[in-house]
């Protein structure tokens, strides 16, 4: 219990009374035309849980010792008042019924208990408290839905501006990336955004098939030791896909050239295969793509009359030939390979 009750007024008087099980309740006393009428209000409750009764003298007599030295109502008010300036009623809660323990100021007198009943609420009362509470949260729940909305908003256009930042940084720096094969600011994007979606990459033009020449020879002397590079492929039924290396080409590499970071893409339906088992990269073909004498992407010397091949190996994770469109073998438009360099 806490020790000090609130102020008391001249009209009522009021106390807030704590149980040691946290429950916490309102006592309000009042003097009315001969009447102690007594009202407990349990905090925080629902339905609301409240007791109530009116007391004349002769009832309250019939209870204690400290009631029977009292002529009227008015006067036990004024011990009531005086009595809870220094000590709180004491309160134990039942079923149906409140228990209200007073401790007089002259202990001869003995406490004195008042059973204080629970009033009842009809169905339509306590309805309507339910349809307050209700519609309050209701409203409280909008206000939320409101508040999470221009948050949304807010966050969306930063992303947006973060996202156009990129795109504009990358597309000063496109170099010669955009033109035969890939034609569109978001077929740009994406190949960047495979490659790293944080970062921003310039390109330099290695070697182009119908202007360098389709040989072995030439593909290994334009694109060795150059850095990672990115193979762009055309077929001739309008399929664009490629492959990514981290490691440089080297025709004169004896062994196959593990590429955790390379992977192979295919831009019809935007979709990037990664690489498996760390393989990377061959020299048995142009842009030989595979491991363990394993080739899963490859061009064939000649290959403007002759063609190019894809398998489903298990160096990338693609199946069913979706990496060239569903086939196995592919007659190439163009190839072309770029310098990647992170700017």
């Amino acid at each position: 219990m806490e020790d000090a009750p609130k102020p008391i007024n001249n009209s009522s008087i009021n106390v807030e009374i704590k149980e040691n099980n946290d429950n916490a309740y309102n006592l309000t006393i009042t003097n009315s035309f001969s009447v102690l009428k007594i009202y407990v209000e349990k905090e925080n409750s629902f339905p609301k849980v409240d007791y109530y009764k009116e007391f004349k003298q002769e009832e309250l007599a019939k209870t204690s010792k400290f009631f029977k030295v009292f002529e009227d109502i008015n006067s036990v008010f004024m011990a009531l008042k005086e009595i809870f300036e220094s000590k709180k009623p004491i309160l134990m809660e039942e079923n149906e019924y409140i228990n209200l323990k007073i401790v007089p100021i002259i202990s001869a007198l003995g406490e004195s208990n008042l059973i204080i009943p629970r009033k009842k609420e009809d169905d339509k009362k306590i309805i309507n408290d339910l349809c307050d509470v209700v519609n309050k949260q209701g409203k409280e729940i909008e206000n939320l839905k409101g508040k999470i909305k221009t948050l949304e908003e807010k966050i969306d256009k930063l992303e947006k501006t973060m996202e156009n930042n990129i795109v504009v940084r990358r597309l000063r720096n496109t170099d010669s990336l955009i033109g035969d094969i890939i034609k569109t600011n978001e077929q740009f994007n994406l190949i960047c955004d495979w490659i790293d979606r944080d970062k921003n990459f310039k390109f330099k033009l290695l070697y182009k098939g119908t202007t360098d020449g389709d040989t072995k020879e030439i593909f290994h002397k334009k694109c060795d030791n150059q850095g990672p590079t990115i193979s762009i492929i055309e077929s001739t039924d309008g399929q664009i896909f490629g492959g990514y290396a981290s490691k440089s080409w080297d025709k004169n590499s004896t062994t196959d050239i593990p590429d955790s970071n390379s992977f192979l893409f295919n831009i019809n339906i935007r979709k990037k295969y990664s690489v498996l088992n760390n393989r990377g990269l061959m020299n048995g073909y142009i842009c030989d793509f595979g491991g363990s004498n394993f080739h899963e992407l490859w061009i064939y010397n000649n290959y403007f009359s002759n063609k190019g091949g894809c398998d489903n190996g298990t160096g990338y994770n693609f199946k069913n030939y979706e990496l060239s469109g569903g086939k196995n073998y592919f007659e190439v438009k163009e190839l072309e390979v770029y310098k990647v360099d992170e700017v």
